[in-house]
């Protein structure tokens, strides 16, 4: 049975505060290396390799590992199980709330040369910095619009296959975001108020 490994908030911080192409996640349990022979290290290197790509059953999407599949899985439920302590917010993967709790420190490493605006992340700057030049390297297949951002991208594309995930629970009318859900299920809240505040006049 492999050891559990927990996460405390300083080292969390502490990983959120590299860029994410430095970061390299290092397994001493099942470690391989180049030298070592012998029939236990070639049963392990086979149970290690997945078999085939697992398919997502609500949009077919596939990949390497049941991991990113899990991870792409909460896209269409909404799950976000990983929740900031000091505010509540609440994150899809564990990687995405350590660069948030940067923000409870105001820390922002990477700058942007042109108009100083600061980023957490090396990779938020990036895409920032593609405003000034105005490059657009992901387009859209089907219409041909292009974006700076691959999340717009992606958005997008879902408006053109219809593909809205995350479903009102009061009336069932369904959104392409999970912020333009959550946006529209205020409205109901409001309505409910107004027929409480109505019903005791």
């Amino acid at each position: 049975m492999l050891p559990h490994h927990a996460f405390s908030r300083n080292n969390m911080e502490d990983l959120a505060m590299q860029p994410v192409e430095e970061i390299v996640i290092k397994c001493e349990v099942i470690e391989i290396s180049d030298e070592e022979e012998g029939e236990p290290v070639k049963k392990r290197r086979k149970r290690l390799t997945p078999k085939e790509p697992q398919p997502c059953d609500i949009c077919g999407k596939t990949f390497q590992t049941g991991y990113e599949l899990k991870k792409h899985k909460r896209t269409h439920t909404g799950e976000r199980p990983y929740m900031c302590t000091t505010c509540g917010k609440t994150y899809t993967q564990l990687g995405h709330l350590s660069i948030h709790s940067l923000s409870h420190k105001g820390i922002k490493n990477f700058n942007c040369t042109e108009c100083g605006s600061s980023f957490y992340r090396k990779a938020d700057l990036d895409r920032h910095e593609k405003i000034h030049t105005g490059e657009k390297p992901y387009q859209c297949e089907i219409c041909s619009k292009s974006f700076t951002q691959k999340n717009n991208l992606v958005m997008h594309f879902k408006m053109h296959i219809g593909d809205k995930p995350h479903e009102c629970e009061v009336c069932g009318k369904r959104f392409l975001t999970r912020s333009k859900m959550v946006l529209h299920s205020k409205k109901h809240e409001k309505e409910k108020k107004k027929k409480e505040i109505l019903g005791h006049i």
